[in-house]
């Protein structure tokens, strides 16, 4: 059943014309968190078939004026040897894309049936395989046609990342309104940790990068939704996929997961301090998690997108595991991770 507020695709004269075909018949996709809406495309003389990205907003203006950042990065990705869909046909007149179709299997369903079937090894396989696409990542230093670079993980983007967690978990869902000291407390910490994360935004990060969106493509690892890509600390991809609360990992699979990520990312780029790494992960999971709790009261109170507050529990598990404490930041990090943990199971 498709979504209240489904994007209509272009009338099939325009997809029968940007593609050369004599017929199409498009259906609707299931989509995630995105303003997006996706088509399959089929046609009975074309064995292929394709993808419609309908866009809106600002996508669609960006698509008609001097070009969509899907495409530009895609592009990129491309050069750099990483499977991504590329774009067939753009329908700038309707705000559309045609793109490649790598299938319905995300890395999610390949990796929840594994555990599922109690196949946990080849579970962790399919984590490692992934590693290889992190490294290259980072070896993206041009910007080609994109503006990726004019992007950035500063100090203020993380600290109001933090800030829309306050807003759309703490307030929205817990109800909780930091009274004026832990208000003060935690604008301190907020700041100081965005503040020593920004010192490490250097690098090409993908920005939301986990399970959902992989796809498992003629057995490769396909990279979608990399539109938002911009600079940020190397762990920030590595943390995203190792910590998503989307895969049910034992914690002691999660740790040794990210322990060999960041040796592999280390490898394939040897400029990268092995212990600088291993001393930023934890800031950036506890920074990574409490956003990733906005965007699930967001997403489930605001956006109407489903029930994302089902990711809650497994993404507090992550930090009571990892032990995030850190005394530079110690409300963020203490106080209010116990407060939350209160408030949430308490809640009626």
């Amino acid at each position: 059943m498709a979504r209240s507020k489904t994007l209509p695709p272009p009338p099939e004269w325009a997809i029968r014309e940007a593609l050369q075909l004599p017929d199409v018949h498009v259906s609707w996709l299931a989509g995630d968190g995105s303003d997006r809406c996706y088509y399959r495309i089929r046609s009975s003389a074309s064995y292929r078939t394709f993808v419609l990205m309908q866009l809106s907003g600002d996508d669609a203006k960006q698509l008609q004026a001097d070009g969509y950042e899907w495409v530009k990065i895609g592009r990129l990705l491309h050069d750099h040897g990483i499977y991504a869909p590329q774009t067939i046909a753009p329908l700038p007149d309707f705000a559309a894309l045609i793109i490649e179709d790598y299938g319905d299997i995300m890395m999610e369903t390949r990796a929840l049936a594994l555990l599922e079937a109690g196949q946990r090894s080849l579970a962790m396989q399919l984590y490692r395989k992934v590693f290889p696409i992190l490294g290259r990542f980072l070896q993206i230093t041009a910007a080609g046609s994109s503006h990726w670079k004019t992007r950035s993980f500063d100090a203020h983007r993380l600290d109001w990342e933090l800030h829309f967690f306050r807003e759309q978990f703490l307030e929205g869902v817990l109800q909780w309104t930091l009274d004026p000291t832990e208000l003060a407390a935690f604008r301190r910490d907020s700041a100081a940790l965005a503040s020593s994360l920004a010192l490490a935004s250097k690098f090409f990060v993908h920005r939301d990068f986990h399970s959902r969106n992989l796809m498992v493509k003629d057995e490769h690892l396909a990279v979608i939704d990399f539109q938002d890509a911009r600079l940020g600390p190397p762990t920030y991809d590595l943390v995203s996929l190792c910590f998503d609360s989307y895969i049910p990992l034992q914690a002691a699979e999660r740790r040794q997961l990210v322990e060999e990520g960041l040796t592999a990312l280390q490898q394939q780029n040897p400029g990268l301090d092995r212990q600088a790494l291993a001393a930023e992960w934890g800031p950036m999971l506890l920074q990574r998690q409490l956003k990733a709790l906005g965007s699930f009261g967001f997403l489930t109170t605001k956006k109407n997108r489903g029930n994302y507050l089902r990711y809650v529990e497994p993404a507090l598990a992550t930090l009571t595991a990892e032990h995030v404490s850190d005394a530079r930041w110690p409300f963020l990090s203490g106080d209010l991770l116990h407060g939350i943990h209160q408030r949430w199971t308490s809640r009626p």
